[in-house]
C-alpha cells in the first residue's frame, strides 16, 4: 500500500475520544453534526463529544439519532460549572450513557497552581476565558480530588463509586502528574477497569516516561493528542519517543481539535496517522491506538 492508503486503513473504524465541537463557549470549527457526518464521510466509528463546562450525554443521542452509522458519545467534565466533585452529576451523566468522566480540567487544582508560570503564547483558549471569567469575580476555587492530607475525598470516593456503577472511562483531566498517579492506584485497588491519563505529555500535565511505563504495567492507556505537539507545546521527537518506549498497545490517539484557528478533526486525525507512519510505525500498530484501543475502552 501507499502511504494515502496506510493513512486510510488507519482511520478505518478509527474513534477519536477528545473532540471540542459546537455549541460550546468557545468559539469551534465545526458543530456536532459536522464533525459527525466529516468523520463518517471518512470511515471513522465515532468520537467523544468533549466540553469542560456542560455535560455532552444529550448532543451525543440526537447526533446518533440523525447518523445512526455513527457511534458519538457524550462526557462530563467535573468543573465547578457542573458542581465539581459532584457524584449526582456523574450518576445522571452514567443513566444517560455518557462513556467517560474527566477529572477537573480547567478548574483543577493543578491548572490553577501553574498559572503564570506558562508561555503566554501557548495558552489554550480555555485559560483566556479563566482570565475573563476572574476579572468578572465569577471564578471559583479550584475543584479538590483530594483532602489536605492528601487523602481521596469523600467526594471524589462517590464519583469514584458511580463510575465504577455505570462502567464509564476514568479519565484524569488536568490533575499534575502526582495527583493523576495517586488518583489512578487508588481507582484501581477499588476495582476501576477503564482508565486513561488524559494528556499524559501536555505542558501542565507532563508524566515522565518513567511513570508512564509505571501506568501501562498497570493496564492503564496513554493519551497523545494531536494539538499538543501540533501548537509547539512539546517537541513531535518527544512524542514518538513516548510511544516507542510505553508501547502502541498502551497509547491512544486523540486529536483535541475544535479550535476555530486550527484544521479540523478528521484532518488533524490524518496528519498524527502519517506522523507516525513517517516515524516508521506499522499500520498494524497504529491502529492499536486509533481503533483497537478505544474500541476496548468503550466497549465496542
Amino acid at each position: 500500500m501507499n502511504l494515502e492508503e496506510n493513512i486510510e486503513n488507519c482511520l478505518n473504524g478509527a474513534f477519536d475520544m477528545h473532540v471540542h465541537p459546537a455549541p460550546d463557549v468557545l468559539d469551534r470549527s465545526g458543530d456536532d453534526i459536522e464533525f459527525a457526518r466529516m468523520a463518517n464521510k471518512a470511515g471513522m466509528a465515532g468520537y467523544l463529544i468533549k466540553s469542560h463546562y456542560v455535560p455532552t450525554a444529550d448532543r451525543a443521542f440526537y447526533v446518533r439519532k440523525l447518523l445512526p452509522d455513527m457511534k458519538v458519545y457524550g462526557t462530563i467534565s467535573l468543573n465547578n460549572s457542573v458542581g465539581g466533585m459532584n457524584s449526582l452529576a456523574v450518576d445522571i451523566a452514567g443513566r444517560s450513557n455518557a462513556k467517560l468522566v474527566w477529572f477537573p480540567t480547567v478548574d483543577s487544582v493543578n491548572e490553577f497552581q501553574m498559572r503564570g508560570k506558562q508561555d503566554q503564547s501557548k495558552l489554550p483558549f480555555w485559560a483566556k476565558m479563566q482570565q475573563e471569567l476572574e476579572k468578572e469575580h465569577i471564578l471559583k476555587t479550584p475543584v479538590k480530588v483530594f483532602n489536605d492530607d492528601g487523602r481521596v475525598s469523600r467526594e471524589t470516593e462517590d464519583v469514584l463509586d458511580r463510575i465504577i456503577k455505570y462502567k464509564m472511562i476514568l479519565a484524569t483531566g488536568h490533575l499534575s502528574p502526582k495527583e493523576g498517579m495517586a488518583l489512578v492506584l487508588h481507582a484501581r485497588e477499588l476495582g476501576m477497569e477503564k482508565i486513561i491519563i488524559t494528556h499524559a505529555d501536555f505542558p501542565t500535565t507532563l508524566y515522565t516516561i518513567e511513570d508512564q511505563k509505571k501506568l501501562v504495567r498497570l493496564g492503564i492507556f496513554l493519551e497523545r493528542c494531536y494539538t499538543t505537539p501540533a501548537t509547539g507545546k512539546i517537541p513531535w521527537d518527544f512524542v514518538i519517543k513516548e510511544v516507542q518506549e510505553t508501547g502502541p498497545e498502551n497509547n491512544i490517539l486523540s486529536t483535541d481539535l475544535g479550535q476555530k484557528t486550527s484544521v479540523l478533526p478528521v484532518e488533524g486525525m490524518r496528519k498524527f496517522i502519517k506522523f507516525f507512519l513517517d516515524n516508521g510505525l506499522s499500520v498494524d500498530s497504529i491502529r492499536k491506538m486509533t481503533v483497537e484501543n478505544p474500541s476496548k475502552l468503550l466497549g465496542e
